[in-house]
């Protein structure tokens, strides 16, 4: 992929990005105005002046177009600006949570790809029977089944029942390790992820099998592929050599465009198995009307949005050398 190219879309981003901080800014200061989160304007013993002082602190006396530059300037020097109730810098929040965020949208995409590909192949193989029809019907409850109804289900099955029953969960149902592990013992760490994951990756698990399916099939009736079983070419060595090669390169396409939507999603996930991840915090400010925060981590979703877009396509032309950017 030509350099020329990645710089014109990385020019490109800075138009899409800059329009998020407008709207998300607009959107906030028409929501939150000049409201300080944690202070009781009720209380008799709370002065005007003191109200003054706490508003020119954070900047609430400054016109609002002030206040966006400021936040803006801010943010071009990677400062996701600061918590509007403890005053805490949202970037520090960001990176001590990322690493987690990270690990459970990862652990959802290789759940999702390593079981969607043989699933949507052995559909695209067996089209029209029951096995195809039986994860067609998968396919589509996956789908439908809501990702929080799932969770709680999962913790019902995995952690409640079994706690009744036997005197403790079959796997961890909450949290990303033990507390007296501190997180070092990558077992413990696992088996935390395990349900989480699982369930963030179900939905994507049931989108990318039929589309492998789909793919799959368009695939195998190209005249390349006939061609190779008139040479004398095993079935096997057909589809998993030629025919399954090109089928997923619109997958991993599709993956890159899935990125950003794991990141949201994942926000459902870890409120709840209280995964200390970028999303649940999100949840928390936003119930805390912690508007500022809530401005930096919007921000920080569109550049993921931006760079899930562009990683895509550089994935595509990658995996595919038939595609050329200029």
């Amino acid at each position: 992929m030509p350099w020329r190219y990645l710089l014109r879309r990385l020019i490109a981003a800075i138009p899409v990005v800059f329009g998020v901080t407008v709207v998300t800014f607009v959107l906030m200061h028409s929501t939150g105005g000049d409201y300080i989160p944690g202070v009781n304007y009720d209380n008799p013993h709370l002065s005007e002046q003191t109200i003054t002082n706490i508003r020119h602190e954070y900047g609430l006396d400054k016109p609002w177009y002030t206040q966006y530059l400021l936040w803006l300037w801010n943010l071009a020097h990677l400062d996701f600006g600061r918590s509007m109730i403890d005053g805490s810098s949202v970037s520090d929040h960001i990176l001590a949570r990322l690493p987690n965020t990270l690990e459970l949208t990862v652990a959802a995409i290789l759940i999702g790809v390593l079981i969607s590909i043989p699933l949507g192949v052995t559909s695209a193989l067996k089209r029209g029977t029951r096995i195809d029809n039986l994860f067609t019907t998968l396919s589509v409850a996956g789908f439908a089944v809501p990702e929080f109804w799932l969770g709680l289900l999962v913790i019902l099955l995995f952690g409640v029942i079994p706690a009744q029953h036997f005197g403790g969960p079959l796997l961890p149902t909450s949290g990303a390790y033990d507390p007296i592990s501190s997180g070092t013992d990558i077992l413990d760490r696992l088996t935390h992820l395990l349900l989480p994951a699982t369930v963030l990756g179900f939905a994507y698990l049931s989108i990318w099998s039929r589309f492998t399916r789909s793919s799959m099939l368009e695939v195998l009736s190209l005249d390349y592929v006939r061609t190779a079983r008139s040479k004398g070419m095993s079935e096997r060595r057909v589809t998993y050599l030629h025919a399954l090669r090109n089928a997923v390169v619109p997958l991993v396409t599709l993956i890159g465009l899935e990125l950003p939507g794991l990141f949201s999603g994942g926000v459902v996930i870890e409120v709840v198995f209280g995964w200390p991840g970028i999303g649940r915090f999100a949840y928390e400010r936003a119930v805390a009307y912690d508007y500022t925060t809530v401005m930096g981590l919007t921000t920080f979703a569109a550049i993921l949005v931006v760079a899930g877009n562009l990683l895509a396509d550089v994935l595509y032309a990658t995996l595919d050398p038939r595609v050329r950017y200029t």
